[in-house]
């Protein structure tokens, strides 16, 4: 008998060095652009994110959630029971965020109460990832905004085949109005999936800016 066996799989293990911490709450009603009061009653609660190189708060989103469409409902979202609080944090930070369970989260006129804790996430080796805020100048032109992005993941040693620019938005902050365009980046390794969720893409992380999350196939934009 001769038997030759194909050539030696590679078997990938998701790091837990990087982990979603992910809530339930409770919350009537929202403004969409709530980025920079969420991260401000955070901060209250947890003022170390403030210094975690890889920590992240993302945007509380309803149905849409991906960047792509999005219904304003005049300007407010109106959470659900499956809207989520999801915080990325070190694995050494995830016990410390607890404490915000029963916690009520004021945002100027309006509350996001802290009902329940689930399970960690630990972030995806899928191949498409979605940020749905990525920091850029507004007088940048798309294929301008693009090359920026090439050449910046090009650094972190991610080599990028496919990528596709999305919804332009602003994020207003006490103090200024931060202009943002979506991302999807396809085909990409399994390593280098998790290294640019755990690099993320750009400044403004507490302001759910530059965080990526997996997506089904980018042929379902």
């Amino acid at each position: 008998m001769f038997w030759q066996e194909d050539a030696k799989k590679e078997y990938f293990t998701l790091p837990e060095t990087i982990q979603d911490a992910v809530f339930n709450i409770f919350a009537k009603i929202i403004p969409i652009d709530h980025s920079f009061l969420l991260a401000q009653a955070l901060l209250k609660h947890l003022p170390w994110l403030d210094e975690e190189v890889g920590a992240g708060i993302f945007n509380i989103s309803v149905a849409d959630g991906n960047g792509w469409a999005q219904n304003h409902k005049d300007g407010f979202y109106y959470p659900s029971k499956r809207s989520k609080l999801t915080i990325r944090v070190p694995k050494g930070r995830i016990d410390e965020t607890q404490q915000l369970l029963g916690k009520t989260l004021d945002l100027d006129k309006y509350q996001i109460k802290i009902i329940k804790s689930l399970k960690p996430k630990l972030l995806s080796d899928m191949p498409v990832m979605f940020a749905k805020n990525v920091v850029c100048n507004k007088a940048m032109s798309e294929e301008d905004f693009l090359q920026v992005t090439f050449e910046h993941l090009k650094t972190l040693g991610i080599s990028v085949k496919k990528m596709m620019v999305g919804l332009e938005n602003n994020i207003k902050t006490d103090t200024r109005i931060i202009h943002t365009r979506s991302l999807m980046v396809a085909d990409l390794k399994k390593d280098e999936s998790v290294l640019l969720q755990e690099k993320g893409l750009g400044d403004y992380r507490l302001l759910g800016c530059g965080l990526f999350i997996p997506h089904k196939d980018i042929t379902n934009i």
